[in-house]
């Protein structure tokens, strides 16, 4: 922020707003995971999947 500006335009007012309503949604998606593990230990147990697990490539031959 340079001489002169000021956090209570418009744009840093929704910046701020948005940033909080982010927090909100983290925080509460930490809670709701939570309650879920705790629901079922089975899950609690095994830990997280995120998604494939992605294969390493074999590298190429080189060409001559």
């Amino acid at each position: 922020m340079g001489y002169g500006d000021n956090r209570r335009t418009p744009k840093m007012t929704r910046r701020k707003r948005q940033t909080k309503l982010q927090l909100r949604i983290k925080r509460r998606a930490l809670e709701v995971r939570a309650a879920r593990q705790s629901k079922n230990p089975l899950q609690a147990a095994e830990p997280a999947k995120k998604g494939k697990a992605k294969k390493e490539k074999a590298p190429k031959a080189a060409q001559a």
